[in-house]
């Protein structure tokens, strides 16, 4: 088991890191805002049913099972949530919330901008991009100790679809956000090391634990893990992607449609897990 979570850590840290790397070797190929509209859209989907469907029942039968009568899986979901709003949205700078939230097509018109103008660094966009690193950073974190966490296999597949659906996204607009701070390439490529990998280390930590602390306090650790990343994954859905993306003209409908197959695709795989 330790060494198939290790094959998937590796492909979310790969699907990170070339998110990221598109932007700022600028190949913003036709058709890539539509594309990442649309893989933002699925991604929103399968977070939410990952989240809602799978992750938090099996965190709160884990809670009843070790006696809580407290539904406490649903009350450590909804203390992620906000504490993810937060820290996206009350203790981010205004500008890196600008930056991490732009919708799909204003991420390549941004880029674009940035190539025209052959910005140089400023201070502003840096701390922005930093503040974006972060913020990222903790979401992937979260995910990976869930992942890691997780003692069966096919649930570990959904959580790890879960992910990956999101990754590339999520890499792409730190990458937007690094390609307009104007940081030298030997200080961008480590920070996009760093994001791309959160969630392996977070993955390691959760597998390590998962491996080595059994009984009640094992399951108690995996059952919050399982909590906490439910709430983070609902929050990525609503406020990091459909808020963003649903607002701009054009499309909706077919984002509605790839939005429904995610959640209906992932919900489905709850009669086999």
């Amino acid at each position: 088991m330790i060494g198939i979570k290790l094959a998937l850590l590796i492909a979310i840290l790969v699907a990170g890191a070339i998110g990221a790397a598109l932007p700022l070797r600028r190949r913003d190929a036709p058709g890539g805002e539509r594309l990442l509209g649309w893989g933002n859209a699925f991604a929103a989907g399968v977070f939410l049913a990952a989240g809602l469907v799978h992750m938090l029942p099996d965190a709160d039968r884990t809670w009843t099972r070790l006696g809580h009568d407290y539904p406490t899986a649903f009350a450590l979901a909804g203390l992620a949530f906000v504490l993810m709003l937060l820290v996206e949205h009350v203790l981010l700078p205004e500008q890196a919330h600008e930056e991490m939230h732009a919708p799909s097509g204003e991420r390549f018109a941004r880029i674009a901008e940035r190539h025209h103008h052959h910005a140089g660094p400023n201070g502003g966009d840096a701390v922005s991009a930093y503040a974006v690193l972060i913020a990222l950073s903790i979401h992937s974190l979260l995910a990976g100790l869930a992942l890691g966490a997780e003692a069966e296999l096919s649930r570990a597949l959904v959580i790890w679809l879960a992910i990956i659906a999101h990754k590339t996204a999520a890499g792409f607009a730190l990458g937007v956000s690094l390609a307009r701070s104007g940081l030298a390439s030997r200080q961008t490529w480590p920070l996009v090391a760093l994001f791309a990998s959160a969630t392996p280390i977070g993955g390691l930590i959760g597998a390590v634990l998962d491996e080595f602390v059994e009984g009640r306090l094992g399951a108690g650790l995996e059952a919050t893990f399982l909590s906490i990343a439910s709430g983070t994954f609902v929050y990525v859905a609503t406020f990091d992607i459909l808020r963003d993306e649903f607002p701009a003209p054009g499309g909706r409908f077919a984002k509605w449609c790839v939005l429904t197959s995610g959640v209906v695709a992932m919900s489905a795989l709850a009669f086999w897990t």
